[in-house]
């Protein structure tokens, strides 16, 4: 099968030669999902909505070995798009030097987004209605207004994670080897917690985690020791995983 990648980024203005090139791909209205795979750069994502607004776009930048960064009209040999079984597949080509692409994407709110980082980069994601799920290596992973459910797995860096309108079946599942983790759920939720910090972590929450373990609540101290922890909020549910390597955890509510 053919795997393609969505890639975006956000660079200052200054940074890139402008031009009007937003890629439209209205063609792929009637798809179901979307899968990027990438290996240097950033993805930034924004759902639109079911109305005369919505778009379906993406904008693509190249940033070559010695730092020059070009908004792409043209993406033939950049990106690659294919689509199988309802899917769309975004994928960039393999780097060629020390080179990123990176891409902002605009894509309907009720599509499934699955995105793949293999090198590194930042990952950005707002107002997703049917889950997500991210795969990244280096770099930070910020999600907002995310609907249904969401997994997430981070070797480096930190994880932010914004949920509206859960599915209350469906699992959540945030994991980094290194940094820290914050989510923000709705005050109604019903979730099994299961949370672990192997180092320099402390654990807030908004919510009353109820436990039959000792849990040191709200208090900004690095532990010297692993935090591992089982808890229920709102007597309990589906489960949502908090893992880390090092850092804290913290559970908010939205």
């Amino acid at each position: 099968m053919k795997k393609s990648k969505l890639l975006f980024l956000v660079i200052s203005i200054l940074s890139y030669n402008i031009g009007s090139s937003q890629i439209d791909l209205s063609v792929y209205d009637d798809i179901e999902s979307v899968t990027v795979t990438s290996y240097w750069g950033d993805i930034n994502v924004i759902g639109t909505e079911a109305s005369a607004d919505r778009v379906f776009t993406m904008e693509v930048v190249h940033t070559d070995s010695e730092n020059n960064a070009v908004r792409l009209d043209q993406i033939e040999g950049y990106v690659d798009l294919s689509v199988e079984n309802k899917q769309l597949y975004i994928e960039t080509r393999t780097p060629e030097g020390f080179e990123s692409i990176d891409l902002n994407l605009k894509i309907p709110a009720h599509l499934f987004l699955d995105l793949k980082l293999i090198k590194g980069g930042n990952i950005y994601a707002d107002n997703l209605k049917n889950g997500v799920e991210i795969n990244i290596l280096n770099g930070s992973v910020k999600i907002e207004r995310i609907g249904k459910y969401a997994l997430v797995n981070a070797a480096n860096g930190e994880i932010s994670a914004e949920f509206e309108n859960i599915d209350s079946d469906k699992p959540v599942s945030l994991v980094t080897m290194n940094g820290g983790i914050t989510v923000s759920l709705p005050g109604n939720i019903k979730r099994d917690v299961r949370m672990i910090s192997r180092k320099n972590g402390y654990i807030q929450s908004d919510f009353p985690l109820a436990s039959g373990d000792k849990i040191s609540l709200n208090t900004k101290q690095y532990s010297k020791t692993p935090i591992i922890h089982t808890a229920r909020i709102n007597g309990g549910g589906a489960l949502l995983f908090l893992s880390t390597e090092n850092g804290p955890l913290s559970i908010k509510k939205s």
